[in-house]
């Protein structure tokens, strides 16, 4: 409640709240077309996936009848373990219309879309277990989705709020005489402020901060950035070749000066 008094007493947030709810009042059609198309994805998605989405805990058994009895799975550096096989349908399908929708929801939210994505890569006949990169092509269907809903409908969205947001804040001056570039010319002078560099006064702090504040400075920094991303982006490359003292020490020395 605390809250909701101080929004009402600050200007300028009691007008962004009051146009965030203005724009969800007038979101209905967006969110109508969001919802259209969420239904039309899951119906491709039903015929693409429909009963694709089970296996096999032993991933040599492709069918429910092969998955039957134990089998053993050897890890190094562990014994020898008897597992019973199980055939295993993932919580997250496209067996019906209802369940392809809340699957792709989970794909918009992008909360461990990846493995919805291999699994659809993977997938194989209907109630077949998968194959590894059995259908790479079917990466299309998702890259088109998150494409589609998760960038260009969240982007309609945040436009539409920022637009609301503009015209609710010309509302307030209706009946100004001043245009837009007018007001703004005389807002920009009274707010106008020179601005403020503070130089030492000792002869070395002075040295000092030149350094820092020039242009040289700053494109080393960068460069030791980038060296430092690229290094870390090698390591695997380092560890083939045998070279990981090499890169664990330029790591360092990168970290150091950045």
């Amino acid at each position: 409640m605390v809250d909701l008094v101080g929004i009402n007493d600050h200007t300028a947030m009691f007008n962004v709240v009051q146009c965030v709810v203005t724009a969800l009042r007038s979101i209905g059609n967006i969110l109508l077309v969001a919802v259209l198309l969420e239904f039309i994805f899951a119906v491709i998605g039903v015929q693409l996936f429909k009963g694709k989405y089970v296996g096999c805990n032993d991933p040599t058994k492709l069918t429910e009848k092969e998955c039957r009895g134990s089998f053993i799975e050897y890890e190094y550096g562990v014994p020898a373990a008897v597992i019973p096989r199980v055939w295993e349908h993932s919580p997250l399908n496209f067996d019906n219309v209802p369940n392809a929708m809340l699957t792709l929801f989970v794909v918009l939210t992008f909360e461990g879309w990846p493995g919805i994505l291999y699994a659809g890569i993977d997938s194989n006949l209907e109630d077949h277990g998968p194959l590894q990169d059995h259908r790479k092509i079917i990466a299309l269907y998702f890259i088109a989705y998150l494409i589609v809903l998760a960038f260009f409908m969240v982007n309609i969205f945040v436009g539409f709020v920022i637009v609301t947001f503009q015209r609710e804040g010309e509302r307030e001056y209706k009946n100004c005489e001043l245009n837009k570039n007018q007001r703004k010319c005389i807002e920009y002078a009274l707010k106008a402020r020179p601005k403020r560099r503070y130089i030492p006064k000792g002869h070395l702090q002075y040295k000092i901060w030149s350094v820092v504040v020039s242009r040289k400075f700053e494109v080393l920094i960068f460069t030791f950035i980038f060296m430092n991303t690229v290094t870390l982006a090698c390591k695997v490359s380092f560890r083939f070749w045998g070279a990981n003292d090499l890169s664990d020490s330029t790591t360092v020395f990168l970290d150091c000066n950045v």
